[in-house]
This record gives structure tokens, sequence and C-alpha cells, in this order.
């Protein structure tokens, strides 16, 4: 293969460089055939190991006669054929017999029962996303096993093993650590040379100390966590050890999601980029002192064994390692030609190390990027320096454009999501990126000899940091940043197609010229109405259902800028988008229905930028937390009676609708009216201390009794304050928003909207189980301008029958309850008999929501429903005798499709 590159300070004539593709070949038919051993089977990999001798063989004669017949082309191909169908074969016996070590495993014998487990720790615990703001945070830990069994049969064997656990004890664990344990043993979840996924269901019993060396790597990162604590705001502070070192402990969940948005992940795992920046900067050192070639390529080999070291010596790390080399080798060299040769060579050292590794979508964009940048980035920087950009920018743009071109056709494959941003926000933030390692890696070292230095160190990070985190929050903040597309191999290999038709297109000025009209063109009128997005919300809206996927999240406008905000969904971007787009800067109320993540998970992204007075949630869910919330009161004293517009009854709770005059809640500018309701202010001031004592009022007012409460409180199954409690409560408690309880008879109040708490009651139970929080979600009934409103939550039969037993629940419209499921009873659809029926799901969900029957059954009442997976976000307006919907996707339903027949009170 011929490639164009110049050389001298002047963009002259090319030079033509040719690539030796020669080990290219062999390269990729290793990891071929691994791929086939690995996922078919260990015996499709015995008969492409077996047809692979035999072609070898028909070669081998080839080989022969080009030989007798002088015929060099032949030759070469020959030998090139040669060795690459016997290295295919070796991999592909190779592969088969790990595979079959695998399937015949004993520990498969045990699928579907516990057993007892001695394991060694491999890697880092990483959290699972949690589900809920109860309950234990959930790990996942790579091991080795040593041994299984129980009483006096023990079985001692090894393999990769995968953990599911809960408890703090496991994040806890190093590499290198054995540990005993008892687990549930099951099939692995994917096609890798795992043996067994296991899920821990006792606590782990640690079993002697990890090696001197993992102790050592642990006592390295620590320190950098603990430095860079000290010395950063919190979000920079979990970003940067995760940017040295592939540490993500402290990374928070919102950096991450605007991260993968902005096409940016790569760079919170350890990668060859590390390792480039790394040794760039060592072997630049090296060269300032004038050492020799011998003692530069000690250093660096050093520094390479060290970092290994401290960043996990698992397979992911010793691919980042030999990337990263590489791409270092073509960086000093200038020359393609001995880049591409080690590229490969180290694709068949790693498969041959670890073939786990070729079914890894780390490794197969790792190798791909690194392709691109070989390949790809050096002609494309030639052809913009060609035309006038300075060397630099030049460089920054072609590496991102080509690691961007040439991994895009598997990041498809594998998410069906493409960021439009990506080539834009790492160009933008390249040239920090090596600045920010450095001064990591910099700080470790110093962390380790002296923490106050280190975080002075670390401190110098601040600026860089402050840039690549504002990139990364504004890119992911683009509208229609990303683009959901199919996913799976065929989508796959039609986007591959795609890039190299348009990579090919891009080599003729014609065609260049006709591409850039149309994106000039698509953009000037896609970008403005994405952007600013005019007539949106429509003047007058009422209730606006926020497109935020697989969950809920609803504004019940009150004021103009002001909402009732029901549920967050599981994004925090999704929703936050839609409150921004519907122009709300103030929640009178947040209103958070039950302890599950597709309705809580973006809380973050609702509060960020807008002021909120309070969050509801049901009785109980977050009493674990709300003493740290609270300040302290004399007792006897109701706090209750500091707050205007929430008035206590003689037993110290708070007065339910009918039993003391209350004031209007306050709106800026306007006086308070008496009002017959206990209400809450959804407008006022900023938080203050006293509204702080208030809100708890009204948060410990769920039980009879104080004493009652606390009893109930210590009792609740809240096991891991580390998990979602905390994290809500370390929310509401860092933007000072007050933390409340919602029972039946509460009734809230914001100027001509009506909130009354139908469900559930103030009883809150001594345990709270995961299982049963649907049933336990919130029920409200709002009367509006446009109708009366229930909002559901995801409660099931159980407690759509209790409701059906002592509550009207009639309104015009219906939030369904949990996204449309078949939990929802016809006999609840019936006595609510809606105009409109609201549905909130996620477009082509995995649970088949909504439901047909649930659709039907609304159908046959008669109701127009909207639905988010269709409809996009939506808005509710008009009135009772006339209502009409509007959404994204500008479909409008009017007043007659929604029956304008008028009902009496509901």
């Amino acid at each position: 293969m011929k490639s164009a590159t110049r050389t001298g300070p002047a963009v002259e004539e090319p030079e033509w460089q040719v690539l030796d593709m020669r080990l290219l070949p062999a390269a990729l038919g290793c990891w071929l055939a691994t791929i086939v051993a690995v996922t078919l089977g260990w015996f499709a990999g015995l008969l492409l190991a077996v047809g692979a001798v035999g072609l070898a063989i028909g070669l081998w004669v080839v080989l022969l006669w080009a030989m007798a017949h002088r015929r060099e082309r032949w030759r070469v191909v020959a030998v090139t054929g040669l060795a690459t169908i016997v290295l295919a074969a070796g991999f592909g016996a190779a592969g088969a017999w790990r595979e079959h070590h695998v399937q015949t495993h004993p520990l498969r014998e045990s699928f579907g029962r516990s057993v007892n487990v001695v394991a060694v720790v491999s890697d880092d615990a990483k959290p699972m996303r949690s589900s809920a703001f109860g309950g234990q945070r959930r790990w996942i830990v790579h091991a080795g096993l040593r041994e299984f069994g129980g009483g006096a049969t023990w079985t001692r064997v090894g393999g990769a093993i995968v953990v599911l656990a809960e408890g703090s004890e496991w994040a806890e664990l190093s590499p290198g650590q054995v540990v005993r344990f008892r687990a549930k043993v099951s099939e692995p979840n994917r096609a890798d040379l795992t043996i067994a996924t296991l899920q821990a269901n006792a606590v782990v019993e640690r079993i002697g100390d990890p090696p001197w060396w993992q102790r050592w790597a642990t006592s390295v990162r620590t320190d950098l966590v603990d430095a860079a604590a000290r010395a950063l705001p919190p979000a920079a502070a979990g970003l940067l050890p995760a940017l040295v070192v592939g540490d993500t402990s402290a990374l928070s969940d919102e950096v991450r999601d605007a991260f993968e948005i902005a096409g940016l992940q790569h760079l919170c795992v350890v990668s060859g980029a590390n390792f480039t920046i790394l040794l760039t900067a060592l072997l630049a050192l090296t060269r300032l002192v004038t050492a020799g070639p011998r003692t530069s390529a000690a250093a660096a080999a050093g520094a390479v064994v060290l970092f290994v070291v401290v960043a996990r010596p698992d397979p992911s790390v010793l691919r980042a390692a030999a990337m990263g080399s590489v791409t270092v080798l073509a960086l000093l060299t200038g020359r393609r030609k001995q880049a591409l040769p080690a590229l490969c060579a180290a694709v068949i050292g790693l498969l041959a190390v670890a073939p786990q590794l070729a079914v890894s979508a780390g490794f197969a964009l790792s190798v791909i990027a690194t392709a691109g940048l070989i390949l790809l980035a050096p002609s494309w920087a030639d052809w913009l320096r060609a035309r006038g950009w300075w060397r630099a920018p030049a460089e920054i743009v072609a590496v991102a454009a080509g690691a961007f071109v040439v991994t895009l056709p598997l990041m498809v494959a594998l998410s069906g999501r493409v960021s439009l941003v990506a080539i834009a926000a790492n160009a933008l933030v390249a040239p920090v990126i090596g600045l920010i390692t450095v001064i990591g890696a910099v700080g470790a070292v110093t962390a380790c000899l002296w923490g106050e230095a280190a975080v002075w160190v670390l401190w110098c990070a601040r600026p860089p940091l402050w840039w690549l985190l504002g990139v990364a929050d504004r890119a992911a903040a683009v509208p229609g940043a990303t683009v959901s597309v199919s996913s799976g191999v065929t989508a796959g290999l039609v986007a591959a197609v795609i890039v190299v038709a348009i990579v090919a297109a891009l080599r003729w000025s014609r065609t260049r010229r006709l591409l850039a009209v149309g994106v000039l063109g698509m953009a000037v009128v896609l970008v403005p109405v994405r952007l600013f997005q005019p007539g949106w919300p429509p003047e007058g809206w009422v209730l606006a259902m926020c497109d935020v996927g697989q969950g809920d999240g609803l504004a019940l406008s009150v004021g103009s800028g002001a909402a009732v905000v029901i549920d967050t969904g599981p994004d925090p971007r999704l929703i936050r988008h839609c409150l921004d787009r519907l122009r709300i800067t103030r929640i009178s109320l947040l209103v958070l229905t039950h302890p599950h993540a597709d309705h809580i998970a973006g809380l973050s992204g609702a509060i960020d930028g807008r002021v909120v007075d309070a969050i509801g949630t049901a009785p109980g869910e977050l009493r674990s937390t709300v003493d740290h919330d609270c300040p302290p009161h004399p007792r006897g004293e109701s706090q209750a009676a500091t707050q205007p517009g929430v008035v206590p009854s003689e037993s110290g709770e708070i007065a339910s609708p009918s039993s003391a005059a209350t004031t209007e809640p306050t709106v800026p500018g306007q006086p308070a009216a008496p009002r017959a309701s206990g209400s809450l202010p959804p407008t006022g001031p900023p938080v203050s201390s006293e509204r702080m004592a208030a809100s708890c009022a009204l948060s410990l007012a769920g039980d009879r009794a104080g004493s009652e409460a606390a009893t109930h409180r210590d009792h609740h199954e809240h096991a891991d304050d580390s998990g979602g409690v905390e994290r809500v409560s370390a929310l509401a408690r860092a933007a000072r928003i007050p933390l409340l309880e919602l029972h039946a008879g509460h009734v809230i109040s914001f100027g001509g909207v009506e909130l009354t708490v139908v469900s559930p009651s103030r009883i809150v139970p001594t345990t709270l189980p995961q299982n049963e929080a649907n049933d336990r979600s919130l029920v409200l009934k709002a009367r509006t301008p446009i109708g009366t409103i229930l909002f559901t939550g995801d409660i099931e039969a159980g407690a759509q029958t209790s409701l059906l037993r002592n509550h009207d629940v009639r309104a015009d419209i219906l939030k369904v309850p949990h996204h449309g499921s078949r939990t929802t009873t016809p006999e609840f659809l019936r006595a609510v008999h809606p105009r409109l029926a609201l549905i909130s799901a996620g477009a082509d969900n995995a649970f088949g929501h909504p439901h047909s029957t649930i659709t039907a059954t609304l159908t046959e009442l008669g109701a127009t429903i909207a639905r988010t997976d269709r409809d996009g976000d939506t808005i509710v307006l008009g009135d009772p005798a006339n209502l009409r919907t509007v959404t994204t996707r500008r479909r409008t339903t009017t007043g007659r499709a929604l029956r304008t027949a008028v009902r009496g009170p509901t």
C-alpha cells in the first residue's frame, strides 16, 4: 500500500512511502480464528484449525512452484499466505483448547446451586448503576477461581469468574486479594472464556494479604484519590484519577454520562493515550538531559512496567500499553512503515497471552483507533496543512477525525448511538489532556512521598480540568448531540460501507464541495430549530410529559417559569433538556413517587440551574437521612409554626385539608390570602434555615408521634447508606433543598393548581423492600385549568384495588401507571375513565411497554392516548371542554378527538 507523506517545514511535493503490510493478514487471521473458537465453541475452532492446515499444505505447494519457476510475486503471496494460515491454525487450536476447558469445567455442574468459593481478585470492583435510592450498591468483581466446594469436598481448579455482589466490603478489595465467599452459580452472560457468573449471597472473607506490589499500587491510587479530593472540586477530583490511572471509583454518573454523549468516554479508562503521553514526556525529558538511546529505552520500559502495575495488569491495560507504545514508535520515527508491523505484532502477542481480548469491544476499538492514527491521520493532517492550517490544529483535528471515522462502524454495531459532537469535543480537549495526564502522574508520585506537596501539584490541574469538564458538559447539552440508529452486525456493516464510500468520495474536490453544501444546508435548517425551538412550549401550557426514555418525568405549570415536577426519569441530561426547553427556572415541588431509577436517577439534571423549593417522597423512603438535614429544635416546640402556609394541629402534625385555616402560597409581589388548606409555599425567597426547619416538621409528620417515627426509622432496610438514599439526600443538602414526606390527606395549593395526595397513608412500613416499591408510589390528584389529572407513579394491581375501595379516582387526564404495563387492571382504567391517557415509555424498550391490552382498553373507553415513545415530549393545554395536545413530533390533537363532553367535578 502506498501513502503520501511530506517532509520538511514547507508543504511540497508528496513523497510516497510504501507501508509494510505483510503482518496485517497474519494479525487478522489470528484474530478471526480466536473469535470463531471463543464464540462458536471448541469444535468450530478445531474444524477451522484442521481446515487451515489443509489450506497451508496447498500454499506450500504453491510456494515450491513459485520458487522453481522464479515467480517472485507468487512467492511473496505464498509466503505471506502460508504464515497467515499457519498462525491462524495455531490460534484456532489454542482457542478451541481454552474453550473446551471452559465448557467441561467442573464448576459448570453447579449451575443453579450455591457453593463455597475461594478466588483471587483480578481487578478493582466496578459499580453497577443503582436501580433505586434504597438498598445496597451492587458491584462487578472479576476474579480467578482457585477452588470451590463445601464441607470435606473441595475441587481445586482455575478459571475466570465474574462475581456480582452487594456491600461496600467488595469495593475495598484489591487485586491479588484471596477471598472466600458463598455464591449461587449461573451461566456467564458473554462468551469470553468466563467459567461462570457467581451471585454472592454471603459476607466475603479475606484470606491473607495481596502481594506487596499490589499493595503498593493500591496505596498509590488511594493517595492520588485523597490528594485530588483535597485539591480539586468534586467533579474534577473524581475525573483526575480516571484520566491518569483509570480509577473511576469517585467518578460521578453525571460526568460519566456527559463524556459518553460527547464522545470522550475513552478518556475515563486506561488507554493507549495514557502511555503515549507519559512515554512522550519521559523521552523528551531523557533527551533534555542528553541521555543515550539505551538509557532512554530502559527508562521508557521501566515507566511502562510501573504504570501497568499501578493501573492494574489486566488484559485491557496490557492492550493499552501495547497500543500506546506503537503510537509512540510512529510519532518518534515519523514513519508508519515501522508502526503498522509493530501494531500487528502487538495484536498477535496480546491474543496469544489473553485470547479473551478477541471478543472485547475495548480491544477492537483500541486497535482500530491506533490503525486510524497510523494510516489516516498523517495524510489528513498534511491535506489540512496544504490548505493553510497550522501544524498543531491540523494534527489535532486529523487525529480526532481519523479515530472517529475508523471506530464509527463498531460504535454503531455495539450501541446504535453516534455522537455528532465527538470530533469537535475531542479536538477542543486534546491540548489539555496531555497536561492533565502529566500533572496527575507527577501528583501521584509526589503523593507517595509528601501528601501536602501533592495537593499543590494537583491544584495546577484545575484550569485544564475546568476546560475539559466545561467542553464535555456543553457538548453533551447540545440538542441532537447523539443520534440513535439501529445496532447490531448488519448496522455496523452498513455504517462501514457508508464510511468507506464517503472517505473515498472526499478524494475528489467536486464531491467535497457537494458534501460541504449539503452539510451546510442541513445545518442552516436544523440547527436553529434544534437549538431555539421556536414556539415551544406553547403559550398557556399546563402539563408536560417529558420524553425521558424508559421512565417518568412530568411537569405541571404553576406560574411563569415555575412548575411542579413529578419524577425525573433515568437520565439527568434528558430531564434537564426537557425542563430547559420548557423554560422552567423554579421547581415549586419536586415529587419522587417511589425509589426506582427510572423515576429518580435524573434528579441532578432536574435541579441543575434551578431553584427548588422542596423534594417530596412517600413516608419512610428517606427517613434514614432526614435527621441529618433537620436542625435541632426545642422539645415540644412545633417546627411547622415557623413556616407560613403550614399549620400544625394540636398534636403537632400538619393540618388536614379541613382542620385549619391557612394562608395561600406566597407569590412574589402578591399578598397572601386566606385559604382552608395545608398548603406549602411553592415560591418565595431562597431556602433559609427557618424554612428547612419547617420542612422537617412536615417530613416527620408521617407518623402519629415523633418517638414512634424514630422507632420505625431505625428498622428501615436501607442497609447501605452509600447508595441512592444518600445520593438523594446529598444532592438536596448540597442545594439546600428541604426533604418532605407526603401522605394521604395533604393538600398543597399553588395558585390555580391544587394537589391532593391520595396515597399512600401516613403509616410507615417497618421494612421497605424494593420489590414492593411500585405499590408504595405516591398517587396525586391535581385540579388544574384543564381539568383533573391523576398521577399514579408505578402502582400495580394491589394498590389500584385499594384506591378503588377508598377513593374516587375519576379524572380527565390519567398518567397511566407503570408505563402502560399489564399490571394495570381494566377495572382501574374504567373507574378513572380518562379522556386523555399519558404513557411514558422508552422507544423499543425491552419490557414491551405499553402493553397492547392496556392501549386496547383505553381505546374502548374513548380515551386519546399520548405516548412518549411515539410522540416525544407532549404538552397538554386548553380547557376542560377542549383539551389539546402538542408534541415535539408535530402531531396535534384537537379537543374533538379528546371528547368534548364535560363531566361533573372529580
